[in-house]
């Protein structure tokens, strides 16, 4: 990495400057000639997207001037039948129009989502020297996530697999290398695919923009030419950097291992067929959270698809952590919107609101995402002007690999690898209950805009590590319907024995709104009725909700979404 004189004069209007975080973009480009399908279950899809098959479908792509289609995720693996359904196909037509095409697949029987191929814009107590700078750690701050006191009952292990899907890791770098995650199924440089898995010394990640076995970062310009490679590596380290190492700074994680998947081509561009193909991949590879800093508003499709991916995680038993967006308006944002998928805003060093953070009552967490201190990469030289800008707005130094960075991009990280550290000490905990875990135990604060409760680690690990785990073997299930739901809805659930059960309704900020029941019931067939009003009597408004069903041995959640 380039070393720039910190004497250089140099006269920059700070009303230019752009922060690296997540950039919303209106109208996102896609690829052109490519369309994401994700088919329904129990169809063929490998005969269909051959090119050779016969019937309505085969004449559809015909029409359509798609080729035969391509597996996103290729491997011989034992999920193989369910990552099928996700294929890109591809036109060689001038005039192919993606968006037209995706609409025309979606009324099909066989597919169940389709999307153009978009271009994601980017979302950008030990002994570490540097904690001191990392004002979202500080013990006693009512702006931090206690951490040190979830460190005293909770440090993680490799055992713990936080995949960082971005613009890829520096996995050189010194205060990460000790945490990146390895294939344990893969013998490095004998170019040969020893786990079968579709991916050729794949020892510690993949860059699914290029695709190679390189996941560090490159020069990666935004919209408005800025390098912000840096970006995943900086992620990495609020998720994980090696802890109480006696160098730079502290990751969340503190043990946890970094699974190294990057997003951008050559080119900068960030695909969804990349980020398909990462997902994926974090799944088979056992990952047990996601955090990806990256989305876009619902546009052509996009939205269902990336629905049908997260749930293909959440089948898993992955925890998916999403950044809300940058925007400073309640626009949805995916994949952070996405059910099954733990939303995050960000707070400041005041304990408010960042000015910058997405809000609205489909954000679940808030966490610290205000000039976070975390690692840069040192894999490439910066250019000159981007290191120029790195040190005048950003505290790098020109040489050592910390600096600054802003947005919910930076509180999704933390929040990811408060998660690694639920999931290490409590691994069968499923990704509904660890968001239960989070919305119960988080701190009320109030904001000017909703954006859920602040996530507080040394609360949820505190109150995780005195309760037993909760079985899965009981089975308790939640069937709700309807679901959006105006002005009822019913909750059913079965008891194999009989237990006191308290049945509860919280808003999108965690606060209870309703109680339902809380009493002894029989085993058997139960129905809760959910009218939209609170304990008062009073009619909630509109939004986002979550019910909770607790037993003496167990306890399950679901969102709820009332539309009036």
């Amino acid at each position: 990495m380039r070393s720039l004189s910190r004497h250089i004069i140099f006269s920059i209007l700070l009303s230019t400057l752009v922060f690296p975080g997540i950039i919303l973009a209106d109208n996102m480009e896609s690829v052109p000639g490519q369309v994401l399908v994700c088919f329904a279950d129990g169809v063929d899809a490998t005969e269909l997207m051959s090119g050779n098959s016969i019937g309505e479908f085969s004449i559809l792509l015909n029409e359509l001037s798609l080729n035969g289609g391509q597996l996103i995720f290729p491997g011989n693996t034992p999920n193989r039948a369910s990552h099928n359904r996700f294929v890109v196909f591809e036109s060689t037509n001038v005039d192919f129009d993606p968006v037209k095409a995706a609409k025309a697949l979606m009324a099909t029987a066989e597919v169940q989502s389709a999307a153009p191929n978009y271009i994601r814009p980017l979302l950008v107590m030990p002994n570490d020297p540097m904690v001191p700078t990392q004002w979202h750690l500080q013990a006693g701050s009512t702006a931090a996530v206690g951490l040190d006191l979830a460190w005293e009952s909770e440090t993680g292990s490799p055992a713990s697999v936080i995949a960082i899907i971005d613009t890829g890791v520096d996995t050189t770098h010194p205060d990460l290398a000790s945490n990146i995650w390895t294939n344990p199924n893969e013998i490095a440089g004998n170019g040969i695919d020893d786990d079968d898995n579709g991916f050729i010394d794949d020892f510690q990640g993949w860059d699914f923009g290029n695709n190679d076995n390189d996941p560090r970062p490159h020069n990666t310009p935004d919209a408005t030419g800025i390098d912000v490679g840096f970006h995943g590596t900086h992620c990495a380290g609020i998720a994980g950097a090696v802890t109480d190492n006696n160098l730079g700074v502290a990751g969340a994680g503190w043990n946890c291992s970094l699974m190294a998947l990057k997003l951008p081509n050559q080119n900068g561009d960030m695909t969804d067929v990349a980020i398909t193909g990462a997902i994926l991949y974090a799944i088979e590879e056992g990952a047990d959270v996601i955090s990806m800093s990256f989305g876009g508003p619902d546009q052509d499709g996009m939205a269902a698809f990336m629905q049908d991916l997260m749930d293909e995680a959440n089948a898993a038993n992955v925890v998916c952590v999403a950044a809300a967006g940058n925007s400073n308006t309640n626009e949805m944002f995916y994949p952070a919107a996405c059910e099954g998928v733990i939303s995050v805003g960000a707070t400041d060093e005041n304990n408010q609101r960042a000015s910058f953070s997405t809000f609205g009552p489909w954000v679940d967490v808030a966490a610290p995402g205000n000039r976070i201190w975390s690692t840069i990469c040192q894999n490439y030289e910066f250019g000159f002007l981007d290191g120029l800008l790195y040190m005048l707005s950003m505290g790098w130094d020109g040489t050592n690999p910390y600096m600054y960075s802003d947005g919910t991009s930076m509180a999704c990280p933390l929040v990811a690898g408060v998660c690694g550290l639920i999931r290490n000490q409590s691994p069968g905990l499923s990704p509904d209950l660890v968001l239960e875990r989070l919305l119960s135990t988080g701190d009320e604060v109030v904001f000017d805009q909703p954006i859920g409760v602040k996530v507080n680690a040394g609360e949820a690990l505190s109150l995780l590590s005195a309760a037993p785990e909760v079985p899965s073997s009981h089975g308790l299930h939640l069937a709700i319907s309807p679901n959006p739901f105006n002005p009822s809805t019913v909750i059913k659930f079965n008891l194999l024995a009989a237990s006191y059960v308290e049945g509860k309704v919280y808003n999108s900020a965690g606060r209870l709104v309703r109680t339902l029941v809380s009493e002894q019931l029989s085993a058997g067939q139960h129905e809760l009725n959910f009218d939209g009003s609170g304990n008062q009597g009073q009619a909630l408004a509109s939004g986002m909700y979550f019910v909770k069903i607790q037993t003496e041995t167990e306890a399950v959640s679901e969102k709820l979404l009332m539309l009036k």
